[in-house]
């Protein structure tokens, strides 16, 4: 006999999944009840890789999916009944809750604990799943198993070696159902206790959001949620992952989230713990699949454009061979592309499958070149067009961010001459000069008196933007890498000339780059989470940097953003990189794996 349940190739998981994340399966099998699951396990070849999953709660599966077959058993073992006086039959593919609420109606007390857990009745038997205090095997008799070559067996729970959130269970063998050992007990009461425990997780966790529920076991003599809490974690954002607000220990989906935010959150709160208290948190959560592009092969054929026609192209050029020569180093067909005039042109002589755009200034970082990749549907790294215009023009970013009400130096259009006495009763001196579009420091000027106001908008304008003048901010420099959603660590710099213009960024001896920054832990996760704000503001995606001073008041002021940063030997990004303990090579390959989120 066939099996007969419902058989999908290329399945996306996120569906199936309480985080609603996840990459496809190769083959995702639904029994139609229990005999068909061991027909179907029975029919696999004896090297099918194999996954099982029930509602999908804590589990995260990776953006490449699961290779093989995953079966689900939601609603499929679904088969619930009382055979004693004090003892249920449960199949693995009932969510617990269903249990807790069958139990109270047959008059059966002590499963109560099992309505806290949104999971199937199989996946609390694998972790021990646990809630309000209830283990699920403190009630287990005995459970039904199936292994690979498709035989059914029963055990007993003495058989098992139990410990908190885990059991040891052969790699090769699954859980079918399950016999629970209860006692007598009041319907009423008994249900009455379900209703408290309820509302006491709607009262303390984010029901109404998509998670895993509880990512971090609880080390011994202390709570995962205190200890986060604590590290000023709560509300904490990579992409669209976030510590929620409600509960530390639980990790939501706002609603972009892919599981590789999810991921590096997950990673991110373990390494902040571990550096402030001294304990290493334990995952709950299930992690399964493949990345994205874990070969260098899934990324084909990958161009670096590099150069352009703007004031940055030398800068350019010099990231560009450096991109290039990482990528090539792990084993990425890489080009080398120097754009020196029509960018259409040039990417219509290319047979490629995405764009790595290490191209500085106009053109390459003003939404212009991301607008043709949109057109000719090529990935590409880095932010989409509008955020792209709008951090290429720091008038409009500093608009934006008035608006949004982030600190920002108060500023003033210069449009020519007859603009400087109203500019200098507006802003006073020291003031800073800058075109609107361009980057590097290229056009800027200090002018500490009129005569050097005027000089400075000269060389303003020869940059054929609109001008504006900036108040002079005395304080300390610092800049934040954001890389995938997640700020990296922060940089103070130092410099001996008057700012940190072009000579101090590529070419200075004497420029210092501090990092750590010298904050306190507090300080410094206050000014990585301003800089998010700030790019998110915008729509940053990817990778960029964020440029910030803290004044003399100690007062944060916003500077601009830069969607596409350098990448030489001189650049602040794989400064900020190699102190979240980054190579070059990888941080090259993580801005890469932006073109594929796109």
């Amino acid at each position: 006999m066939q099996p007969s349940g419902q058989i999908q190739y290329n399945e996306p998981l996120a569906s199936y999944t309480s985080w609603r994340v996840g990459g496809v399966a190769d083959k995702f099998y639904q029994p139609a009840d229990k005999a068909d699951l061991i027909r179907f396990v029975q029919s696999l070849p004896e090297n099918e890789p194999l996954f099982w999953m029930g509602l999908g709660s804590n589990l995260l599966v990776r953006d490449g999916g699961i290779r093989g077959t995953v079966i689900n058993t939601k609603n499929r073992l679904k088969a619930m009944q009382r055979l004693g006086d004090e003892t249920i039959y449960v199949e693995a593919g009932v969510p617990c809750a269903l249990v807790a609420k069958f139990c109270a109606e047959q008059g059966l007390v002590g499963a109560e604990f099992l309505a806290g857990i949104p999971g199937t009745m199989g996946g609390a038997l694998k972790m021990n799943a646990g809630a309000f205090g209830g283990e699920t095997w403190e009630i287990v008799q005995t459970v039904e198993m199936l292994n690979r070559c498709g035989d059914v067996f029963t055990k007993s729970a003495s058989e098992f070696e139990i410990s908190y959130r885990h059991v040891n269970v052969n790699a090769d063998e699954w859980f079918l159902a399950t016999t629970l050992k209860l006692k007598r007990g009041d319907t009423s009461e008994s249900q009455q206790n379900i209703k408290a425990l309820l509302a006491k997780r709607a009262n303390s966790q984010p029901t109404n959001q998509p998670s895993c529920g509880s990512v971090f076991k609880n080390p011994t003599g202390d709570y995962a949620a205190r200890l986060i809490e604590a590290t000023s974690l709560k509300g904490f954002k990579i992409g669209g992952a976030q510590v929620s607000e409600k509960h530390a220990n639980f990790i939501i989906n706002t609603g972009s989230a892919t599981a590789a935010d999810i991921e590096q959150l997950i990673a991110y709160v373990q390494t902040q713990v571990a550096q402030q208290h001294g304990i290493n948190l334990q995952t709950e959560v299930c992690i399964v699949g493949g990345k994205l592009n874990e070969r260098a092969e899934d990324f084909g054929t990958v161009a670096v454009l590099m150069g352009g026609n703007a004031a940055e192209r030398e800068v350019s050029l010099r990231s560009g061979a450096a991109v290039h020569a990482a990528l090539i180093s792990r084993g990425v067909n890489a080009l080398a592309v120097d754009v020196t005039g029509n960018v259409i042109d040039t990417l219509a002589k290319l047979k490629v499958d995405r764009i790595f755009n290490i191209i500085h200034g106009r053109g390459g970082e003003d939404g212009v070149l991301q607008g043709v990749l949109e057109v000719l549907g090529l990935p590409y790294t880095g932010s989409g067009v509008l955020a792209s215009a709008l951090a290429m023009d720091k008038l409009r970013t500093k608009l934006c961010w008035r608006g949004a009400n982030l600190p920002t130096p108060n500023w003033f259009v210069l449009k020519n001459e007859n603009d400087i006495d109203a500019c200098i009763e507006a802003l006073d001196f020291p003031i800073i000069v800058k075109p609107a579009l361009e980057g590097s420091s290229v056009g800027m000027s200090k002018a500490k008196n009129r005569d050097e106001l005027v000089a400075a908008l000269e060389v303003a304008l020869a940059c054929n933007c609109e001008v504006y003048a900036e108040a002079w901010v005395t304080g300390d420099e610092y800049t934040v890498g954001i890389l995938q959603g997640k700020a990296l660590p922060v940089i103070r710099l130092e410099t001996p000339r008057e700012f940190y213009d072009y000579e101090a960024k590529y070419n200075s001896t004497t420029t210092q780059y501090h990092c750590p920054c010298g904050l306190n832990v507090e300080q410094e996760l206050q000014l990585q989470q301003l800089a998010l704000r700030a790019s998110d503001i915008i729509g940053v995606q990817g990778w960029a940097r964020v440029d910030v001073f803290i004044d003399k008041n100690g007062q944060a002021q916003l500077i601009e953003v830069n969607t596409v940063p350098g990448m030489t030997d001189h650049s602040l990004v794989p400064m900020a990189a190699k102190q979240a303990g980054m190579d070059f090579e990888e941080l090259v390959w993580r801005i890469l794996e932006t073109s594929v989120r796109k």
